[in-house]
């Protein structure tokens, strides 16, 4: 048997239970994995809430990204590259129901975790790290580009801004100011958010890209900016994707091969991932809890392994 994270009917945190299945067994081209980390993102709270409305039958599981040990090999799995996997492979990825003591998941979703990559950075980084490249995919920027990141000390908004900064562009990022120091020393440039963010934005130069990596503030502001709606890209404002006619982030981008890049750069330093806290699973509630408020800089994670 193994335990699991499910619920019964939609809600807060509290309808959130801890329950023991049957441990599953992999199939053709799927691995089974003890889950030693899994990430919890505002798309995992939003289906638990209602939200999004699905018709999966209850008792419903939840999350989805992940990273353990793989412990049994169904015929035929490989990584995406065509590898073969192992048991005893240490990975990272996504799969279905990923806050739980063990997961079966398609091979092809999982890369292999580098050497240097914590466990916590590598069990939360699946959604985080794909939605910051399909930003990038969606309005690519460059030298010459000045891009205004919206939520830019977020986990996704901080991935966002760092690559945009690789990628040569000048990089504005609005945040709380207790979060500005994060934010300049990977060379981006901080700004509060609240009322006035266009009049601050401007004095710092002309704006020809906008993110929303936390909500509708940035897009306002890059229209009043005169910044072209297609070169505005929206990932949690969705209400502003039919009103102001700015792009939703395409999801080309959201590949293992993409997750394993940015595993490498995270492991090897090149990327900055901050984890804000780690849970154990039976405390699961309580991480939703501060998921769902303010919390420092980084992931909430939960560690699932029992003690």
């Amino acid at each position: 048997m193994t335990r699991v994270v499910q619920y019964d009917e939609v809600g807060g945190p509290e309808v959130l239970r801890i329950r023991e299945v049957q441990t599953p067994n992999p199939g053709e081209g799927k691995v089974a994995v003890r889950v030693g980390a899994a990430g919890i993102n505002p798309f995992d709270a939003k289906m638990r809430s209602g939200f999004f409305p699905v018709e999966t039958p209850f008792p419903r599981r939840l999350g989805s990204d992940l990273a353990g040990t793989v412990t049994a090999v169904g015929e035929g799995a490989a990584y995406w590259d065509g590898t073969p996997v192992v048991v005893g492979d240490e990975v990272l990825g996504h799969g279905a129901g990923a806050l739980a003591e063990q997961v079966v998941v398609r091979a092809e979703n999982l890369t292999r975790r580098p050497e240097g990559l914590s466990i916590e950075a590598a069990g939360s980084l699946h959604v985080p790290a794909l939605t910051a490249v399909s930003v990038l995919h969606t309005v690519p920027v460059g030298a010459g580009d000045t891009v205004l990141v919206g939520g830019g000390s977020g986990a996704v908004g901080f991935l966002v801004a760092q690559l945009a900064a690789a990628a040569g562009a000048q990089v504005i990022a609005t945040a709380h100011p207790r979060n500005h120091e994060m934010l300049r020393s990977a060379g981006v440039i901080p700004v509060a958010y609240g009322e006035g963010l266009a009049d601050r934005v401007r004095e710092l130069g002309p704006v020809t890209a906008v993110y929303d990596c936390q909500g509708r503030e940035a897009l306002d502001a890059g229209v009043e900016l005169g910044v072209p709606v297609e070169r505005m890209v929206a990932i949690a404002a969705y209400a502003a994707i039919e009103e102001l006619g700015v792009l939703n982030v395409e999801r080309g981008a959201r590949t293992t091969q993409n997750l394993a890049s940015i595993a490498e750069q995270v492991a090897d330093g090149s990327l900055v991932f901050p984890i804000a806290q780690t849970f154990p699973l039976d405390a699961v509630v309580e991480a939703f809890q501060a998921l769902e408020t303010s919390h420092a800089p980084g992931k909430i994670v939960i560690t699932c392994e029992r003690s």
